[in-house]
């Protein structure tokens, strides 16, 4: 009986050696200089030259262990990988920063398993090649904002007129308003509208609960809630 049990550990460890060598080499194509290339694009703007609560906000809402994990937010990917064995499809939920930026950059959209493995293994690739700024700046420029706007400075300037580089003068600077408005379209961009928000109350109520989370996380200081929270539209 302990051969046996013995027998079976082995034939175990030789299948997980097998199956992590084939997303391995399945992703080793993922050329990381596509990350430093997204540099050259004309609204690249670092997330140092941001104001703080621009990337906080996105963090807030995606990520809050973004500063804490190598990549890959165990908790949140268990509970993702256990419905993707249980319904044999895995949604976006439990993805990281890093994993989301993998996925923009890398891979489809389609919601199965092993995209998800081939997402995390190249998350741990970049998380091996690129600081924490680094990766939040390139997620920032690669998020899908509706109206072919795949940018949050060239989002910033369409939809209010600003900017989210605080070092341009050119135009007024985005509000931590703006930012949680943004932060609140993503994961539904052709829905939610952010040159709408006045009128929308289903955005309006998503941005309420993204500056929660953001006031919660000591991202931003009362201050700067209650100012953001007093620019939203009160209902009767």
């Amino acid at each position: 009986m302990k051969k046996l049990g013995c027998g079976l550990l082995s034939v175990i460890l030789v299948c997980v050696l097998v199956v992590v060598g084939f997303f391995y080499f399945r992703t080793s194509s993922a050329d990381m200089n596509d990350i430093k290339a997204l540099q050259a694009n004309r609204y690249y703007v670092p997330a140092e030259d941001m104001p703080e609560y621009v990337p906080a906000a996105f963090i807030a809402v995606e990520d809050k262990r973004f500063y804490q994990h190598d990549g890959i937010d165990w908790k949140g990917t268990g509970r993702s990988i256990g419905v993707a064995l249980k319904d044999q499809s895995v949604s976006q939920g439990g993805s990281t920063i890093t994993q989301q930026l993998a996925k923009n950059l890398y891979l489809s959209s389609e919601k199965t398993l092993s995209r998800k493995i081939s997402e995390m293994m190249i998350a741990k690739r970049i998380e091996n090649h690129y600081s924490k700024s680094e990766i939040i700046s390139a997620y920032l420029t690669t998020i899908y904002f509706g109206n072919d706007l795949y940018n949050i400075e060239q989002a910033a300037n369409t939809y209010f007129g600003t900017t989210t580089d605080a070092s341009y003068t050119g135009m007024p600077q985005i509000t931590v308003l703006q930012s949680a408005i943004l932060a609140s379209t993503i994961n539904a961009p052709s829905t939610y509208h952010p040159d709408r928000f006045q009128s929308d109350t289903a955005l309006q109520e998503r941005t309420r609960t993204t500056l929660d989370k953001m006031h919660a996380q000591e991202l931003i200081t009362d201050a700067q809630y209650q100012e953001a929270m007093a620019g939203i539209p009160t209902t009767n």
